[in-house]
């Protein structure tokens, strides 16, 4: 079961049908601080041969905004990516629901890995191609057209997929848009599927990776033995939580119900985890 922002739960998977509003669980385990964790977590990075770094982007690396345009990498992250970005026993792979185009754009560091669309969009990597990526279209215009007259609902195309964003929106709106949402998309279900984040319902093709596969595709190119670590803020980082259950996975900020094993607070600690990390691997 997952949990969207303005508490519907859903059951991940098993399609829009599935959501439905819940009383949010009380007594969930308190994640350890990473920071508070450090001498274990060092004694790992030291043991490594080889360290896979992959990071979300907004509310992770940079602080989230009303408007993605809005986001910017702040001067000290930026020059700490480029110093890791040049370390020859560490990957760093960055990945998001952004455009690839737009990513690079935000960060403008050589030699990372940039993975969009939560790792649809790759370098040397074609887009996807699909006869179902009509019906995307068609859902995106239907969705447009029902959402007009909504405040603070406003629908962001990324080509290769569509997110709807309801931040600064009223719990009445939001669930105007959740039906008109879910109205739309339940007859396209079998090509289609929903990523509910902050603020946001992320609508993409089922063929589609997500996180936590397109983490795996990267780990199988690298050598054996190789240390993942994922920090990510977001209910779409939680496949890739699920899946590292061996690696160090960092949830950032305040998300409930989370499966990774520790936690930062905000971009500013994300920063203080990357400082003592290129200290480690020195």
């Amino acid at each position: 079961m997952g949990r969207t922002q303005d508490g519907a739960a859903y059951r991940r998977g098993s399609g829009l049908q599935a959501w439905r509003r819940m009383p949010r669980a009380a007594g969930r385990p308190r994640h350890r601080h990473l920071l508070d964790g450090w001498p274990q977590v060092a004694k790992r990075l030291r043991a490594a041969k080889r360290v896979a770094l992959f990071l979300d982007f907004d509310g992770t690396l940079a602080p989230l905004r009303h408007r993605p345009e809005d986001v910017r990498l702040g001067s000290t992250t930026h020059r700490l990516l480029q110093r890791l970005a040049r370390h020859p026993n560490l990957t760093v792979v960055v990945i998001s629901g952004r455009e690839r185009r737009d990513l690079i754009q935000c960060i403008k560091v050589s030699g990372l890995q940039y993975l969009g669309l939560h790792g649809l969009e790759r370098g040397g990597r074609g887009p996807l191609k699909s006869p179902t990526y009509r019906l995307l279209r068609r859902a995106k215009r239907s969705l447009a057209a029902g959402m007009a007259g909504l405040p603070d609902i406003w629908i962001e195309d990324k080509r290769l997929s569509f997110a709807v964003h309801y931040r600064g929106a009223t719990s009445a709106t939001v669930r105007e848009a959740r039906r008109i949402l879910r109205e739309t998309l339940i007859p396209l279900e079998s090509v289609l599927r929903v990523l509910p984040g902050k603020k946001v319902w992320e609508v993409l093709l089922r063929e589609a990776p997500d996180k936590g596969a397109a983490v795996a595709d990267t780990l199988k190119g690298l050598p054996a033995g190789t240390l993942p670590i994922y920090l990510g803020d977001d209910t779409t980082d939680e496949s890739a939580f699920a899946l590292l259950r061996k690696g160090l996975t960092v949830r950032v900020g305040t998300l409930r119900g989370s499966t990774a094993r520790y936690k930062l607070r905000n971009p500013t600690e994300v920063k203080k985890f990357l400082e003592r990390l290129e200290v480690e691997i020195s």
